[in-house]
């Protein structure tokens, strides 16, 4: 009897699939069981407003399939759970929802994730494929993760004074997936501590702060923070070091080992986008600065793009580190190790002022 109210206005399957999906995610609590069999029941769940993983998602089937979408339940084993080869009862520990548009793309959904969006799924969820299951019984696979990147894109742009003082501000948007674990992340932090956390985790001093989109889900989250420090210039015979991406290179890397038997899972593809403004101190010029560089992994699965151009009294920055595939295969594994090595090196190289 709900329904009628919450697609009025709703004109295509899409504006349905949100309209309903919102509803259940604002009418329902998760109570953080899994499951693929309901505890409760649709009825006494919406009636209570608290349920399991089935319990939610099955209604949320129902509710789709009521208002004329084509939706099916699509069972899944979550990552703590392993990897289902066969599709047995046993292999299964979850339930999500699986909507087929029109022109035979389709939409997984789970409405037990505050912040999740269609396509967007909660990490847990993202293992390999789920089984959909018709309603006459048949069943077939779905893949789980999605094509489309997660985007962190970071924009910073600083002064540098004649005594080697920074002072600077970054934009960072954060989309898909990024944006849905920022938000389990830190959503629930109070700004102060969130302050407190970069600033001690970047080594800077936070003039200003401002996160926008926390709970506007639909919508990129947009952090803004100026800061100052004194302990990004390095001064070595009159002359002044300075890393181009400041706070923002990766300098450790995380593939240490010689050999690797199981693959490198990095849950979705991603996408890292840093871009730096650097204003060249007053009375100085560079003298050196990185080279470009563009490489990129076999079969596409990943590719990082950097470059440092200097023109005037302004150094411009990009660097792109960007994979491609949610998982690489241990076949792949020495040269993920090597492509980590090369980018942490090149972003590890100086730029060097000196007097003019």
């Amino acid at each position: 009897n709900d329904l009628p109210s919450v697609i009025s206005g709703a004109v295509t399957d899409i504006d349905k699939i949100g309209a309903v999906f919102q509803f259940v995610k604002s009418k329902l609590k998760w109570n953080g069981n899994y499951g693929k069999y309901t505890e409760k029941g649709v009825r006494k769940s919406y009636k209570e407003g608290v349920g399991n993983v089935a319990d939610i998602n099955l209604m949320l089937t129902s509710m789709l399939r009521s208002v004329g979408v084509n939706a099916n339940p699509v069972l899944i084993s979550t990552r703590n759970h392993g990897v289902s080869f066969f599709p047995t009862l046993k292999g299964f520990n979850y339930v999500i929802a699986a909507v087929v548009l029109p022109n035979n793309t389709y939409v997984l959904l789970d409405a037990t994730e505050p912040f999740s969006l269609p396509n967007v799924l909660p990490i847990r969820d993202l293992n390999w494929q789920g089984r959909v299951v018709k309603k006459d019984g048949d069943s077939y696979s779905i893949p789980l993760t999605s094509k489309r990147h997660a985007v962190e894109d970071n924009n910073l742009s600083v002064k540098v004074s004649e005594d080697g003082f920074v002072e600077g501000m970054m934009r960072s948007k954060y989309t898909r997936h990024e944006a849905l674990v920022y938000r389990k992340k830190y959503n629930h932090v109070k700004d102060d501590d969130m302050i407190s956390k970069i600033e001690e985790k970047y080594e800077i001093e936070i003039d200003n702060f401002r996160i926008s989109n926390k709970k506007e889900i639909g919508k990129p989250i947009n952090q803004l923070l100026k800061f100052s420090s004194e302990d990004f210039i390095e001064e070595i015979g009159g002359k002044k070091y300075i890393s181009p991406l400041l706070f923002l290179e990766t300098s450790t890397n995380p593939f240490k080992l010689e050999d690797r038997k199981f693959p490198v899972d990095f849950e979705t593809p991603w996408k890292k986008v840093n871009r730096v403004t650097i204003k060249i101190p007053e009375g100085y010029k560079v003298e050196t600065f990185p080279e470009t560089i563009a490489i990129g992994l076999p079969e596409e699965l990943g590719v990082f793009k950097y470059q440092v151009q200097v023109t005037n009294n302004v150094i411009k920055v990009i660097s792109i580190m960007q994979m491609n595939k949610a998982v690489i295969t241990p076949q792949y594994y020495q040269y993920l190790k090597e492509f980590y090595k090369t980018m942490i090196e090149k972003q590890s190289e100086k730029i060097v002022f000196v007097k003019k």
